[in-house]
């Protein structure tokens, strides 16, 4: 260890290591990453993507693209799903739970951990994802990390909104201030890019944008169905992706049945119970699926005639990428992100957040489109994200970010 890695840590976290998990193909030294081979691939730098929890194997296109132009991936995350742990198994998952709620003793802990696995494997770029361990990671003094590592973070959808106000104030003003501690920025909102260009903050800023594997575009975009208006939400089951609006939104509106595909994360705060909600509903009108894979997930949305993420908050939803890009027109609230994705009136509709009675109002009028104008909402949904929303363009801008960092 050098005197610039000296760090006010527990002396435990200092001298103690992990076990070794695979062998070496570069180091960092104080002059840089030095390359070197195994086989015929040089491996560029290392990756260690970090979350609150395994949700992140929804990114495993991503690091599996990471891998095939030469960088060495890893992921530190807390585990809760044997599924996706499972997915996370090329990229030897490092269980790091990071807690959501930002109680000290805890979030000290697990930066202690996580500043203990850096220091051992030395990686590259420490790439944060998600609010909750951006904004507690970067507070870390350089000092602390290994020498030469570089911090990315991918914004996916900053905790705040545009513009902040009251407790929301503090958050943005934090993330302005921790900028100015981050190498490279990643956006998926152009909302938040310009806001953060217009606000100055200091970092290298740039677009990444989200987007679906091109079997969502494979998808043939089918007529509405005869019967009810099949509604599908997918996401996290909590309180501030609105599901409750939503289902107050439905409850007694006939002609209609929805769909709830996903599940809460251990960590989410304010957790809803989609069996509770099966329970209380008239007979037929609200089908649980849970957490699905990816061939049942597109199914549960070729068999739909319109998702619908009524969120408080999003970053570029997925979800609604997915189904724009197998021709469902989408109902969504006026938030970051999905008014970046849908155009009132032309590939779906967009609504007030916490408004399940405006809601009520646009399922209404989805159930009501006469055929002809539902195929062109449906044609216009496709159009809306067949060129920038490919995932390959997402990696291809990816790439291009991390050689910036490049010596």
């Amino acid at each position: 260890m050098t005197a610039s890695d000296a760090c006010d840590l527990p002396r435990w976290a200092v001298t103690t290591s992990l076990p070794s998990r695979r062998p070496h193909r570069g180091c960092r030294t104080d002059e840089g990453w030095v390359e070197m081979s195994q086989g015929s691939t040089a491996v560029r730098g290392r990756v260690l993507h970090v979350a609150p929890g395994d949700a992140i194997a929804r990114l495993q296109p991503q690091f599996g693209f990471q891998q095939e132009h030469g960088y060495d991936v890893r992921v530190a995350c807390g585990r809760s799903s044997d599924v996706n742990w499972a997915r996370l198994a090329p990229f030897e998952p490092i269980d790091i739970p990071f807690p959501r709620r930002p109680l000290p003793h805890r979030v000290a802990a697990t930066l202690v951990e996580l500043v203990r696995a850096a220091r051992e494997w030395r990686p590259t770029y420490l790439h944060l994802h998600s609010p909750a361990v951006a904004l507690t990671v970067r507070w870390v003094p350089r000092s602390c990390w290994p020498v030469g590592m570089q911090m990315v973070y991918t914004v996916h959808g900053y905790g705040h909104v545009w513009p902040p106000r009251g407790r929301a104030r503090a958050i943005q003003q934090a993330e302005r201030v921790l900028a100015r501690r981050t190498d490279l920025m990643l956006f998926q909102s152009t909302e938040d890019l310009d806001e953060s260009r217009g606000r100055r903050y200091n970092s290298r800023l740039r677009y990444l944008g989200n987007g679906v594997e091109d079997a969502w575009f494979d998808m043939v975009p089918a007529p509405r169905s005869t019967g009810p208006l099949e509604i599908v939400y997918v996401g996290r089951m909590v309180e501030e992706k609105g599901v409750l609006d939503l289902v107050e939104a439905v409850r007694g509106l006939e002609g209609v049945r929805l769909h709830l595909v996903g599940a809460a994360e251990p960590t989410d705060p304010r957790p809803v119970d989609p069996a509770a909600i099966a329970a209380t509903a008239a007979p037929g009108t609200v089908v649980v699926h849970g957490r699905v894979d990816q061939p049942t997930l597109r199914q549960v949305v070729a068999d739909a005639d319109v998702l619908c993420l009524p969120s408080y908050r999003e970053g570029v939803p997925q979800s609604v990428i997915e189904a724009l890009a197998a021709g469902r027109p989408t109902v969504v609230t006026d938030v970051r992100g999905c008014r970046e994705l849908v155009d009132d009136g032309v590939n779906g509709y967009v609504v007030r957040a916490r408004d399940p009675a405006g809601l009520r109002v646009a399922l209404q009028r989805m159930r009501d489109l006469p055929a002809a104008e539902y195929a062109r909402m449906s044609t216009a949904a496709r159009s809306s994200v067949a060129q920038g929303r490919r995932l390959e363009n997402v990696h291809a801008r990816l790439l291009e970010a991390y050689r910036e960092l490049e010596p």
